[in-house]
């Protein structure tokens, strides 16, 4: 029987790749209430609001996109 013994490293992998998907939940969170309480107190300004927050969730997208990828690139095995 193989015995696992990589429990360290194991953990350190959880770690980055939990930060990397729970940081960017955590600010779309931050957004989206930022721009519920914004349209409660103008509802009729809904599409500017929404134009406002569009830039703001791409960016996180995209940096979160980025960072999953250089982190699949990191810990990528080649088989050769």
């Amino acid at each position: 029987m193989i015995q696992f013994n990589l429990w360290f490293e194991a953990l350190i992998f959880s770690a980055i790749y939990s930060t990397i998907v729970i940081v960017p939940c955590v600010i779309v969170t931050m957004i989206g209430l930022r721009m519920i309480d914004q349209l409660g107190c103008y509802p009729t300004k809904t599409p500017v609001i929404q134009m406002k927050v569009l830039l703001p969730l791409i960016m996180t997208e995209i940096l979160t996109f980025t960072a999953l990828w250089w982190f699949l690139n990191f810990f990528y095995i080649k088989k050769e």
